[in-house]
């Protein structure tokens, strides 16, 4: 199943040649996600919620901003809080994620915020539903929310809306499923947001002209007991890269670009569970290191074989998007949608 989902994801993140049926469930998709993009989610009084959505089915970066995010306020001194996506959890009621909690409990998302937010004690809370997240958090003395995976709500809107975009793809494809992988129209997903920022150095000609650049860069790699390994070692070793992401064309670029050339590299579908044939292939193959990512490293050994399991020190600078909160009263008066870039 996996297998299969990996094999569509990358379809729908290139584009599928559009035919006349294709074209109907595309707009009918377009009309459904449009009206959807601000979730009913009741939002707790006494607290401000800032909410971090991406505009494509995976892979925008919108888990790495949250995180960051909330680190940095952290690091003010507010009293903040993450509250994770529970995508594939299997929670039964509202709780805090430990940095040793199992990965099938709470999500790989939620549990890579908890290991990276642990240094600044900020806590991740995860529930089936947003709404008793956001309350056991207030119910901690939380008074400063981040959600993670949650562009805009209804109907009461967030205290600030922040759409991810990469900044070389914004919209990806362009076009809602089956057709593309916008999760949907442009135009609303821009509407819901009351900021819009762009990872990466690349400005695309369809990146709103107020969007803001977030720096995104690897910096690194670490281990299971957190070592770092430096950018030069990585590139002198024999390493393979095994993610289970959305988007993975993305990664491949940004590793040569720091001059790190993998000799294998296995995707699975985005938040995929790595089967135990994949694991053992992996190990067979003799490498010197196996880099992944944060999230994934939370679904993987320590080792493969004699090969230490490395996860990338992803770092994304939210400064920019730090002096635009609201609370700082510097949100801009325009709408997003009312800066887009002319056709």
């Amino acid at each position: 199943m996996d297998a299969l989902r990996a094999r569509i994801a990358r379809r729908l993140e290139r584009g599928i040649e559009p035919s006349l049926p294709g074209r109907a469930l595309a707009s009918a998709w377009a009309a459904i996600a449009a009206a959807r993009v601000a979730r009913p989610v009741t939002l707790p009084e006494g607290a401000r919620v800032i909410g971090v959505g991406g505009a494509v089915l995976g892979g925008a970066g919108k888990t790495p901003v949250a995180i960051e995010l909330a680190r940095a306020l952290a690091l003010e001194g507010h009293d903040v809080a993450l509250i994770g996506h529970g995508y594939r959890a299997r929670v039964a009621s509202p709780r805090r994620v430990l940095p040793t909690d199992v990965v099938d409990l709470v999500g790989d998302d939620a549990l890579c915020a908890a290991r990276a937010l642990a240094a600044t004690n900020t806590p991740v809370f995860v529930a089936k539903r947003r709404a008793e997240a956001l309350a056991l958090a207030v119910r901690s003395g939380k008074t400063l929310l981040v959600v993670d995976g949650l562009l805009q709500t209804s109907p009461r809107r967030l205290d600030d809306a922040v759409l991810v975009l990469d900044g070389a793809s914004p919209f990806g494809a362009g076009v809602c499923p089956p057709l593309g992988d916008l999760r949907a129209p442009a135009s609303a997903l821009l509407e819901a947001a009351d900021h819009v920022v762009a990872l990466g150095d690349a400005r695309s000609p369809a990146l709103p002209a107020s969007a803001l650049s977030l720096a995104s860069s690897i910096e690194g790699a670490l281990d299971t007991a957190c070592r770092r390994h430096d950018l030069a070692s990585l590139a002198s070793r024999c390493v393979g890269l095994l993610v289970a992401i959305a988007r993975p064309d993305r990664l491949l670029p940004a590793l040569d670009r720091v001059g790190i050339h993998p000799r294998a590299v296995v995707c699975l579908a985005d938040h995929a569970r790595f089967d135990t044939a994949t694991l053992d292939r992996a190990r067979d193959l003799g490498l010197d290191a196996w880099l992944t990512t944060a999230r994934c490293a939370t679904k993987l050994p320590p080792r493969l074989g004699g090969a230490p399991v490395l996860a990338l020190d992803h770092r994304v600078s939210v400064g920019p998007l730090l002096a635009r909160l609201s609370f700082r009263g510097s949100r801009e008066g325009a709408p997003a949608c009312a800066r887009l870039p002319a056709p």
